[in-house]
Order: C-alpha cells, then sequence, then structure tokens
C-alpha cells in the first residue's frame, strides 16, 4: 500500500504527497481534480513494476488550502508537479493521466520536456476542458455554460452533498447499485471500488466544485510537438468528456496509441489492468526503459508458457482418461465363462 508525506509549494502551501515505495521506473499520476489514490488501485501496489508518485490537489485529501483562493489553475499544478519530482528526487518520469491530469501532463511537456518521458493520457483533453465535457447530451457550444452552472449548483448544494457522502454506504452492495444504474461499467471489480468510494466520500464538495471553472480556463493545446511515446484511452459510455475529442486529441500526437474502451470517465477503476499494460507499452518504448521492465515482460511470458504448457498436459491427460473409459467400455468375455471354459479343456 502507499504512504503519505508532506512537501511545500513554490508558494508556501503545504501539500500531501504519496507514494507505493516500488522498484522501476518512476512513474508520476497527474490525478484528476480532487480525485483520492484509491482510484489507482494497481499503482498502490508496491510490486506494480513502478516507483510512483503523486499528490493530493491543493484543498483536497489533507492538502492545504492555498492563502490565494485563486492559486488553483494549471499553472498552479504544473508547479506543483515540479516540486513533488524534486522532493522525491524524480530526473524524469512517465506521466499517467486522468481527466484535468492530461491538462497538466500536456503542460508539462510543453515546459519541461526534459522531464516527461512518455505518457498514458486517460479521459482527457489538453486544455479546453469544460468545451469537452458533458457529451452527447450536451451541444458543444452549450458545454462550458452548462460546466459553470454544474459547478455553482454543486458549491449551492455541497452541505446537503458532505452530510449525504458522509451517511450513506460504502460497501458492495452500493457499487452493485452504482453498477445496476450505469454509474460504473459491470467489469469494474467492486474490491477496488470500495476503497474509492469511502475515500472520495472525504471530500469537501465545496471545495470541489470550486476548481472546475478554474480547471476550465486553462485554453486548447495543440499536442503535435509530444515527441515522447504516448497511449490515449477514452471511454465510449463517458459522459463527462466526449470520447470523439478524447480520441481527436490523441490522433494529433504522433505516433500516439490511442484506445477506446466501453467505459465511463472511471476508466482507471473500470479497467485498472489494461492501463497497466498500457503504462508497460509506452515505458517499453521510452527512455526508461530498463530491466525491471524487461525482466517483468519476460516473466509474464514465461508464466504465459507455462499456463499453456499446464493446460496442454492437463487436456491430453483428460483425452488420455477418456480413451482409457472408452477401452474398458469394450464388451469382453464374463468371468465366468472364461473360467466355465478352462475347466471343459481340462475335462
Amino acid at each position: 500500500m502507499y504512504s503519505t508525506f508532506r512537501f511545500a509549494a513554490e508558494d508556501g502551501t503545504s501539500l500531501v504527497g504519496w507514494t507505493n515505495h516500488g522498484d522501476g521506473p518512476n512513474v508520476i499520476i497527474a490525478n484528476g481534480l480532487g480525485v483520492p489514490p484509491e482510484a489507482w488501485p494497481r499503482f498502490l501496489d508496491s510490486k506494480c513494476g513502478y516507483n510512483v508518485y503523486s499528490f493530493n490537489h491543493r484543498g483536497a485529501f489533507g492538502s492545504e488550502s492555498p492563502k490565494n483562493p485563486d492559486a488553483i489553475r494549471i499553472d498552479d499544478y504544473v508547479s506543483d508537479t515540479v516540486r513533488l519530482m524534486d522532493y522525491a528526487g524524480i530526473k524524469d518520469a512517465i506521466f499517467v493521466a486522468w481527466s484535468y491530469g492530461v491538462n497538466v501532463t500536456v503542460e508539462m511537456a510543453k515546459r519541461y520536456p526534459e522531464r516527461v518521458a512518455g505518457m498514458v493520457l486517460i479521459a482527457g483533453v489538453g486544455g479546453g476542458t469544460l468545451e469537452a465535457g458533458f457529451a452527447p447530451l450536451v451541444p458543444k457550444p452549450l458545454r462550458k455554460p452548462t460546466g459553470i452552472a454544474v459547478a455553482n449548483a454543486g458549491r449551492t448544494a455541497a452541505p446537503l452533498l458532505n452530510v449525504l457522502a458522509e451517511i450513506a454506504p460504502k460497501n458492495r452492495q452500493t457499487v452493485e447499485a452504482l453498477q445496476s444504474v450505469g454509474l460504473i461499467r459491470p467489469e469494474a471489480n467492486p474490491d477496488d471500488i470500495v476503497p474509492w468510494l469511502k475515500a472520495f466520500a472525504q471530500s469537501d464538495f465545496g471545495w470541489y466544485f470550486n476548481m472546475f471553472p478554474a480547471a476550465g480556463e486553462h485554453e486548447k493545446v495543440d499536442p503535435s510537438f509530444i515527441d515522447v511515446p504516448a497511449a490515449v484511452a477514452a471511454g465510449k459510455l463517458d459522459g463527462m468528456t466526449s470520447w470523439m475529442d478524447v480520441v481527436d486529441f490523441g490522433e494529433q500526437i504522433p505516433n500516439a496509441e490511442v484506445h477506446l474502451f466501453p467505459a465511463t470517465h472511471m476508466l482507471p477503476l473500470e479497467y485498472p489492468d489494461e492501463v497497466l499494460r498500457m503504462t508497460d507499452s509506452v515505458t517499453t518504448k521510452s527512455r526508461l526503459a530498463e530491466p525491471q521492465i524487461t525482466k517483468r515482460h519476460r516473466w509474464n511470458s514465461l508464466k504465459a508458457r507455462k499456463a499453456r504448457a499446464a493446460a496442454e498436459e492437463q487436456a491430453a491427460a483428460k483425452k488420455a482418461g477418456e480413451t482409457k473409459v472408452k477401452a474398458a467400455a469394450k464388451p469382453s468375455t464374463p468371468v465366468s465363462k472364461v473360467k466355465t471354459a478352462k475347466r471343459k479343456r481340462s475335462s
């Protein structure tokens, strides 16, 4: 599991960072706004093959709110990411980003290209976030005003949301209910979702909805400058970020892998193994490719070969068993008749 620590932002804001204490190439998680570490179940495991670091956004999950309430924009999060890397002694890393974390990652690649060795961009676009939201129900010209309206309504309803989040059950039954109405895909493992529910319920929803308008100020970025290995993933059932916008964004990145999943906006929780595989694919193409990754791929291949060999051996044993059964089922001379025949010959 992960552990937390504190480090200071450039403006003195005290932030909560977290790490999985893993081995292997460095990974920076560029999280979605106000999202707890539990959104990344595979990367919390120290044996996932990566040394993972991230931080909780300003005002969220123990991180201090900035003295300047406006200091929650893209420049601030980019600066916080650099401070995190410096604190952890990380020169460069693979960035695994979700939602608004995609904006942060693209800005990191533009401003500090030497620190971004590769990127996995999930359910997000590099700027123009609110214009890509609420698809396909809301026409594109109305998406940004709708996002701002939702944020304003969320701030108004925040006290009630905070109470509901505290008293609502956070168990497998709740996950199954969310899955039944389509808010989370049935492929998601409740064992991954429940810890996230428990952590996310600790949000201050007033602050959470305060972050959205600031995020919407980040203008669109042309990603064609990106020259590191990249993978982009979109959810076909994503109601928060248009999968078409995500795919279009990914296709503008030279040589990027573009994946479309039958997922909602909760793709990292619904398909965590696929996210890890995309990270492997990007890492093996990057300058951070190391023996640990190569070894893990060889081990996975070895396990696959052993599994195939075991399956073939089992199938052969089953076939041999069926042959013996058939042979035993053939008509034969009863024992009593054999004894009778011998007695006749002796007489």
